[in-house]
C-alpha cells in the first residue's frame, strides 16, 4: 500500500463507530490524527501523506486519537454523539427495507427496462403486497384445524378460498403484485419484452437485456427482477433504480424478520450450474461505513463461501439454511459484488476462518 486508507463503521445497535487505518510504513512522531471541528470529519497524516474520511456520523469531540508507535495498522472506537440523527434501527423489512413495497405505488407508476428506458408497464391501476413463501401454507394449516371445519371438506377448504399452496398466486389485469425480489403482473398489461430461451427467461425487445421470467405454472403472469427495470412512482417523481445486491439484502432481511434465519444458500435454478452457489451468513444486519474513498453507505455484513453441492447441503440443513434462488447472472453479480466489497475491508478484517468477509449495501428509499 503506497497511501493512506482509512475504513470506519458505524454499529447502530451500540452506537459506535470504529475506525482503522492503514499506513504504507510505520506510524512515527510524525504521524496525526484529528478530529475536525464539524465533529464527523476525521483527518490523518503521516510523513508526508495526508488523507480524510467523513465518518458516518458525528461522534464526541474528547475522542482519544493517540497514535501507538511503530504499527501500519490503527485502530480506534467512538463513541456517538448524542446529537448524530442516525437511521431507525427497528424498522420492520416490509416497511421500509423493500425496494419499491406496493404501499408507496399507485396508478401513475410507471416501469421501464433498466437498461434502455423503453416503457414496459404504465396501465397498472392498483398494487398489492404478495404473501410470503409460507403463507399459503400457513393458511392451509389454519382451514384443515380450525375447530369448526368439517373434515369431509377439509382438503379443498383452502383451495375454494383461493390461497392453497398448490394454487399459484397470480395478478389480474390492471392489477400487479409486489414481492421483494419482484414484480408480477399480468402479460395484458405489460409490452415490449419477449421469450427467447426454454427457461422462459424475458427479454427487453429494444436491447436484448433479461428483464424477467415468465414461469409455465403461472399461466398469464409475467416476473419483472426488480434490479433489471427502473421504476417511476408517480410522473412527477424522478426515475429509480436498485441493484442486485439490495435485492438480496432486503430478502436476507425478509429471512431473519419472518424466519429468524440468518443463513441462506443463494444458488441458481441452472441444475447444471452448482459450482457458483453462496453460502450467505448475515453476521451484522444493520451498518453505516465510510472510507478514505467512499461516502457512507448503509449496509449489512456477511459472511460468505462458494459451496459446490447445493442440493446436499439443503438436505443436511433444510432447517437451518434459508433458500435464495435467482438466476445464473444474478447470481454471479451478487458474488462480484461480494468479491469487491471484501477488498473496500481492511485486510486484517478480511477473512474468518473458512468465511470470506464481505459488504452488502441496503436499499436506500427515496423519501
Amino acid at each position: 500500500m503506497s497511501s493512506i486508507y482509512i475504513y470506519a463503521e458505524l454499529l447502530l445497535n451500540i452506537r459506535q463507530v470504529t475506525v482503522l487505518a492503514m499506513l504504507p510504513s510505520n506510524s512515527n512522531e510524525n504521524t496525526h490524527m484529528w478530529l475536525c471541528h464539524d465533529q464527523k470529519t476525521l483527518r490523518l497524516r503521516h510523513e508526508d501523506r495526508e488523507a480524510a474520511t467523513e465518518l458516518p456520523c458525528s461522534v464526541v469531540h474528547d475522542a482519544d486519537l493517540k497514535i501507538p508507535p511503530a504499527t501500519r495498522e490503527l485502530s480506534f472506537r467512538l463513541v456517538v454523539s448524542d446529537a448524530a440523527r442516525l437511521p431507525a434501527h427497528n424498522e420492520q423489512a416490509t416497511d421500509y427495507n423493500d425496494p419499491w413495497p406496493a404501499l408507496g405505488l399507485t396508478s401513475e407508476t410507471q416501469v421501464a427496462c433498466g437498461s434502455c428506458g423503453a416503457l414496459l408497464v404504465n396501465n397498472v391501476n392498483v398494487w398489492k403486497h404478495l404473501p410470503s413463501a409460507g403463507w399459503a401454507d400457513m393458511m392451509d394449516f389454519w382451514q384443515c384445524h380450525k375447530p369448526s371445519a368439517d373434515n369431509g371438506d377439509s382438503e379443498s377448504a383452502g383451495r375454494n378460498k383461493g390461497y392453497a399452496a398448490a394454487n399459484a398466486l397470480g395478478p389480474t389485469a390492471g392489477i400487479g403484485l409486489v414481492d421483494v425480489s419482484h414484480f408480477m403482473v399480468s402479460d395484458i398489461d405489460c409490452t415490449g419484452l419477449e421469450t427467447t430461451d426454454d427457461q422462459g427467461l424475458l427479454n427487453c425487445v429494444s436491447c436484448l437485456e433479461i428483464i424477467g421470467i415468465k414461469i409455465k405454472e403461472e399461466r398469464h403472469s409475467l416476473r419483472l427482477f426488480k434490479w433489471s427495470v427502473a421504476l417511476q412512482r408517480s410522473r412527477e417523481l424522478d426515475w429509480e433504480k436498485c441493484s442486485v445486491q439490495e435485492i438480496v439484502s432486503a430478502q436476507l432481511l425478509a429471512s431473519i424478520e419472518d424466519q429468524a434465519a440468518y443463513k441462506s444458500l443463494a444458488y441458481s435454478g441452472d441444475a447444471e450450474d452448482s459450482k457458483s452457489a453462496l453460502m450467505l451468513w448475515v453476521f451484522t444486519p444493520d451498518l453505516m461505513y465510510s472510507t478514505s474513498a467512499k461516502p457512507t453507505q448503509r449496509a449489512m455484513k456477511i459472511f460468505y463461501s462458494t459451496v459446490t453441492n447445493t442440493s446436499k447441503i439443503l438436505e443436511k440443513q433444510s432447517n437451518k439454511v434459508e433458500e435464495l434462488q435467482l438466476p445464473t447472472y444474478a447470481l454471479k453479480k451478487l458474488q462480484a459484488d461480494l468479491e469487491s466489497s471484501t477488498k473496500i475491508l481492511p485486510h486484517s478484517t478480511r477473512n474468518h476462518r473458512e468465511w470470506t468477509i464481505g459488504l452488502l449495501d441496503r436499499w436506500a428509499p427515496v423519501l
